[in-house]
């Protein structure tokens, strides 16, 4: 099985992901309290643009709620926001469900907040394929090409190696191609343009873009549908003064309580924040060990 890096996102674009890791809002320095920035990341689910359009006021509204000022941080790779909340170079991240795994493994990462959508702390991996296609199942993509979107991502990679391990298979060799995308709506996009013949991503990027960008998703088709996992958390490094978690954990749990912030919650698709529960990621444990079992044998 032949991995390959893969990016439909425009060089401008390339260019925008490397001016956003030192991206601020809000003031650089505050004169009146003389408060360090808050540096929070944010996996890169989607791509650079949308990654602005979604959390700029955000960081915006942690800003005025704390008093002090935000820089938003991003990275290609999930293992790259990872390394950096575990070198104490992060005050927060919003990850996603395998990263957080493997960052708190690796590092101690603590779990802060959890965002409910649709009335769960959860969502899926979904495996789509071209509207055109005649592919009807996970299955009948053997021998096809195949977007993945991160080493490190659960519904874009973890859990289509799993699903098809729990079934026999080997995934190094069931396709006839595979490409990393970084990003879940480049790998929609790869499907509608028919660059790849299936590919897993994140239910709430697929959500999401049906509503910013229904022509394009209406090009492609849900064929395979995971269980539920536990929701992309907020997570802080061990390393972080309880003072500063407390503060941030509040903003986060408090969003819903004022107009500004349920607003804010609404464009990201969102309901409130709860605190959660860190054994809403054993399942994910649990196909992380079947995934090295396998490879380890």
């Amino acid at each position: 099985m032949e991995h390959r890096r893969f990016s439909i996102v425009p060089l401008a674009a390339c260019g925008l992901l490397m001016g956003l890791a030192g991206a601020s809002w809000g003031a650089a320095t505050d004169p009146t309290s003389g408060k360090a920035p808050l540096r929070i990341a944010v996996a890169a689910m989607i791509s650079p643009e949308e990654t602005i359009s979604a959390y700029q006021e955000l960081m915006d509204y942690i800003a005025t709620r704390l008093g002090r000022p935000v820089e938003l941080k991003q990275r290609r790779t999930y293992q790259e926001v990872n390394d950096m909340l575990g070198a104490g170079k992060l005050d927060a991240a919003i990850l996603c469900s395998g990263p957080y795994v493997h960052a708190k493994r690796q590092y101690g990462v603590e779990l802060l907040a959890v965002p409910v959508i649709n009335g769960s702390p959860t969502y899926r991996s979904y495996v789509i394929v071209p509207q055109s296609s005649t592919v009807a199942s996970l299955e009948e993509l053997h021998r096809k090409r195949f977007a993945f979107t991160d080493p490190l991502s659960l519904s874009g990679y973890l859990y289509p190696v799993y699903a098809l391990i729990s079934r026999g298979r080997q995934p190094a060799t069931f396709f006839a191609k595979t490409l990393f995308t970084y990003s879940h709506d480049n790998s929609i996009e790869a499907v509608a343009e028919g660059v790849v013949d299936g590919a897993a991503v994140d239910s709430l990027i697929y959500d999401y873009m049906q509503s910013t960008n229904p022509g394009l998703v209406a090009r492609t088709r849900i064929v395979h549908r995971s269980p539920p996992f536990g929701a992309q958390p907020v997570g802080v490094p061990k390393s972080l003064d309880p003072a500063t978690k407390l503060a941030l954990q509040e903003v986060f749990l408090g969003l819903h309580q004022d107009a500004v912030g349920r607003g804010i919650l609404k464009k990201l698709g969102v309901e409130p924040f709860i605190p959660g529960d860190d054994s809403l990621y054993d399942s994910i444990r649990k196909m992380h060990q079947v995934v090295e079992g396998a490879k380890s044998r």
